[in-house]
C-alpha cells in the first residue's frame, strides 16, 4: 500500500510529528516566559522589602520601639509610608500587619508579606521568598502563631482570629477605644481569645549575596 503524500510531499505521520514539535517547543517558550516572568516579580519583592528597611531607618527615631520592631503598620498610620504593591497581584497590598523591620544591632531584619508570598532576610545580605498557606486551626505542624479574637457579652465579635496588630485595629474601630498593647485588655464585659494557628512555608526563592 502507497503512503500518502500531500501537495507538499509530506505524508500523514511527518505533519503530525511536525505538530508535536511545535506544540513542545510552544510549551517550552510559555515556560520560560512564565519563569522570567515570576523571576522578576521576586526581584521587585526583594527591592520592595530593601525600600521598606530603608525607610525605617529614617523615620524609626519617630516611634518609641522596646523590642525595635517596626511595623509597616506604624508607617502607614502616621504617614510617613505609602501602600507597597503586591508584585503578583496589582490590585492588592503587602500586608501591613505581618511586614516589619528589626533592628538588632547592625543588622536589620526585614520581612514582607505580599499575598501568600513572604520575604525574609537580613539587608543588604541573603534573602529567602516563601509561599505560604492559610492559617489553620486543626493542625500540629509548621510556623505557629497566637491569633486573637475577642467576645462581648458572651457573644465571639469577629469571625475570624487575627494576628495581635490587626486585632486592636480591629478591636479598637470596633469598640471605638484606643489601646496599644494586649496587656491593656481588662474590661468586664469583654473577653479576649487566642488560639494556636498554623501555616506551611514553602522555599521557592533564594537570593545569595
Amino acid at each position: 500500500m502507497k503512503k500518502q503524500i500531500n501537495e507538499n510531499g509530506f505524508g500523514k505521520a511527518e505533519i503530525i510529528i511536525c505538530l508535536c514539535a511545535l506544540l513542545v517547543f510552544m510549551a517550552i517558550g510559555i515556560k520560560s516566559l512564565s519563569e522570567n516572568k515570576d523571576s522578576s516579580k521576586f526581584s521587585l519583592l526583594k527591592k520592595q522589602a530593601e525600600n521598606f528597611a530603608y525607610k525605617v531607618m529614617i523615620y524609626k527615631d519617630k516611634y518609641t520601639r522596646v523590642d525595635n520592631i517596626y511595623y509597616l503598620d506604624y508607617l502607614l498610620d502616621d504617614g510617613y509610608a505609602i501602600e507597597v504593591i503586591d508584585p503578583f497581584n496589582e490590585n492588592m497590598s503587602c500586608d501591613r500587619y505581618e511586614s516589619f523591620v528589626k533592628i538588632d544591632g547592625n543588622e536589620k531584619i526585614i520581612e514582607l508579606k505580599c499575598g501568600n508570598y513572604l520575604i525574609s532576610g537580613v539587608l543588604e545580605e541573603d534573602f529567602t521568598v516563601f509561599r505560604l498557606s492559610e492559617w489553620q486551626e486543626n493542625a500540629a505542624n509548621g510556623e505557629m502563631a497566637i491569633l486573637y479574637n475577642y467576645s462581648k457579652d458572651n457573644t465571639v465579635v469577629n469571625s475570624s482570629y487575627m494576628l495581635e496588630n490587626q486585632f486592636i485595629d480591629v478591636f479598637n474601630s470596633n469598640e471605638n477605644y484606643s489601646i496599644e498593647n494586649l496587656d491593656e485588655f481588662t474590661f468586664s464585659n469583654i473577653e479576649l481569645l487566642s488560639k494556636a494557628f498554623y501555616r506551611e512555608k514553602q522555599v521557592v526563592k533564594e537570593f545569595k549575596k
